[in-house]
């Protein structure tokens, strides 16, 4: 939105809520178009950095107010009820400093400015109008507005404001807040603008939106939502009491939230019964747990696609095979567990049928090594090398010459692992191979010799004439 429109619509909604509380003063320059910041760095007054008094009470300054004191004299001090300040020079604003020639205004607007910071009001018996916009003010105090008895309207629109952890605390007169236009942080928190006696005074708070990375341009009131919802779920079971919920992200188009649980050394010895919905995240790393079968059979696991049970006591996934889950999972890590063997031919089916697998975490497990099983394993981990990441760091325990043996499975070969070192280097097709050799070679010598006597002599070999 561009400046000249958003401040045209400021100016209409201050209009039409002021004007809707018989008595409650409104500002004289909402009544002149002209009296205002826009295209403040053109106007002439700007070089010198010049206050202009207008007759209906209200003092313009443009940068700085050099020439305050001639502007606002003892006669005139206690006719000025509007001050605007169109680009404030300091990064501070005090109150109680900057306002003390102004005792009687009755509304303060301050906008286009570098300014930061804002100091808390000191206590003033006429401001009802305050509105702080297009600065780069990135933190109100709570009780900044407290001793402004009469005040009616804060406007903060547009600055850099991204976190109001609590309500601020304002008089019992108050009417309205405008906060949109802010780039707010909704990882922090503001759900306190879900509860109407705390939040009612917020008029914009429907078109709040996140700027952080996390829920970028995401509705505030929709994000602090889903987090609550989140919250009243994970507390509401007693399995997830100590476990950690969050949201990690909304989906674009459906605004359908994503969520995590971790619940992480607990001490669990088996997966929690429940789980929110649109949970897709699950953490339970270094328990007790030695049964997934939850993983098959608990409709809550269903669509939970990244899944990390590392340090626990899970000693089997064969429970996993056939079912959806494993042809839809995108990670599941098992690191450090005391899996000796794992269906390969079964893995491998439900990998080729699952598209969305992205991460598969076997090592530090105590893989136990035959022949068949080595061979099977080391085929499966090269053939989703991109997906089991781990590979090279699983090792394997395996029997050679009567000694067990440990060594990185992706470094063995079927010699090291299927056959004992005193074997003898001739194995035993390599005899039948060397045997049918020699027997096609003496075929083939015994059909020159006949072909040659029968050239020369026409003899035929005697087997043939044998024949009937």
């Amino acid at each position: 939105m561009s400046a000249k429109p958003f401040l045209l619509f400021s100016i209409v909604i201050l209009s039409s809520v002021t004007s809707s509380c018989h008595g409650d003063y409104q500002p004289h320059y909402q009544q002149y178009n002209n009296i205002s910041c826009l295209d403040w760095k053109q106007a002439p007054e700007l070089l010198s950095g010049n206050c202009t008094k207008f007759k209906y009470g209200t003092l313009r300054c443009f940068g700085n107010w050099k020439n305050l004191q001639s502007v606002n004299d003892q006669k005139n001090r206690g006719r000025l009820e509007d001050i605007i300040f169109c680009g404030w020079p300091e990064r501070v604003f005090n109150p109680v400093v900057d306002l003390q020639t102004f005792p009687r205004i009755k509304s303060l607007t301050i906008e286009y400015s570098r300014m930061a910071h804002i100091s808390d009001f000191p206590e003033m018996f006429y401001l009802q109008v305050i509105n702080i916009s297009w600065t780069n003010l990135s933190h109100i105090g709570q009780r900044t507005f407290k001793k402004v008895h009469p005040l009616r309207i804060v406007d903060l629109r547009w600055n850099k404001l991204i976190q109001l952890d609590a309500p601020l605390l304002l008089p019992r007169t108050f009417e309205h807040l405008y906060l949109s236009g802010n780039p707010w942080n909704c990882t922090r928190n503001l759900k306190w603008l879900l509860t109407p006696e705390k939040a009612n005074y917020v008029a914009d708070r429907e078109m709040l939106s996140c700027a952080d990375r996390k829920y970028k341009d995401r509705n505030v009131m929709m994000v602090m939502h889903y987090k609550v919802t989140l919250k009243n779920a994970c507390q509401s079971h007693e399995d997830l009491m100590n476990c950690t919920c969050s949201m990690h992200h909304i989906i674009p188009k459906t605004h359908m939230p994503l969520y995590t649980v971790n619940c992480s050394h607990l001490g669990f010895y088996r997966l929690p019964a429940f789980l929110p919905a649109n949970t897709t995240m699950f953490y339970a790393n270094n328990n007790k747990i030695s049964d997934i079968s939850p993983l098959r059979n608990n409709i809550h696991y269903r669509y939970v696609v990244d899944v990390h049970l590392d340090n626990n006591r899970i000693e089997s996934i064969d429970v996993l095979e056939g079912g959806y889950w494993l042809e839809h999972f995108r990670l599941l890590s098992l690191i450090n567990n005391k899996m000796r063997k794992i269906p390969v031919y079964a893995l491998d089916n439900a990998m080729e049928d699952n598209a969305n697998a992205n991460l598969l975490l076997l090592s530090m497990n105590p893989w136990h090594c035959s022949c068949k099983f080595a061979m099977r394993f080391r085929e499966f981990l090269i053939k989703y090398g991109e997906i089991t990441r781990d590979s090279w760091n699983i090792t394997c325990k395996y029997i050679q010459n009567g000694e067990e043996k440990k060594s990185k499975l992706m470094a063995l070969t079927r010699e090291d692992i299927c056959k004992p070192k005193d074997e003898s280097k001739i194995h035993v097709l390599d005899w039948v191979n060397g045997l049918l050799a020699t027997s096609i070679l003496l075929i083939l010598g015994k059909l020159g010799y006949d072909y040659y006597y029968y050239k020369n002599y026409g003899r035929v070999p005697w087997i043939v004439m044998k024949l009937p």
